[in-house]
């Protein structure tokens, strides 16, 4: 029998994460799972090397900050609705590569099943940079679910 106790929907706040949340809710319903609600988080990388005066790089790292800061708030919203449905939910911010991040996520919090949606990307963009669903699908050691986003 196929049990979850650990469901993982990661966000990007796109559309297309959108679309995966009903499916991450009603499986968590289902099981009687913990719903374990991410978002990873990127900062630019390469902040730290620039060859800028101080003043700029301050203001950088603080454009970064405040981005990071939103996208926290929009984080707690969606669990705050998602508690109202089904009681509770863990809101996570992850900093740091998504698809590395969410892998150590899920290794680290037990997670049985991960439902994300797809980015979307088709054609050359594809081949190119491959998508994070993709790679969590790809080195997962757990259940993957990728949604579409439908029309």
């Amino acid at each position: 029998m196929v049990t979850y106790k650990n469901v993982l929907f990661c966000t990007d706040f796109s559309a297309n994460a959108q679309a995966a949340l009903p499916y991450a809710i009603d499986l968590a319903k289902k099981y009687g799972s913990v719903l374990h609600v991410v978002h990873a988080y990127q900062e630019p990388e390469h902040l730290a090397e620039l060859e800028t005066s101080p003043g700029v790089k301050s203001d950088w790292i603080r454009v970064a900050h405040l981005l990071g800061t939103e996208k926290e708030k929009k984080l707690k919203e969606i669990c705050e609705n998602i508690t109202k449905e089904m009681g509770s939910c863990l809101p996570k911010m992850l900093r740091g590569k998504p698809h590395t991040e969410i892998l150590r996520y899920a290794r680290e919090s037990g997670i049985d099943l991960i439902v994300m949606g797809s980015h979307g990307l088709s054609g050359l963009e594809q081949v190119l940079f491959g998508s994070t669903a993709d790679r969590v699908m790809r080195e997962s050691s757990c259940d993957v679910m990728i949604i579409k986003k439908k029309g």
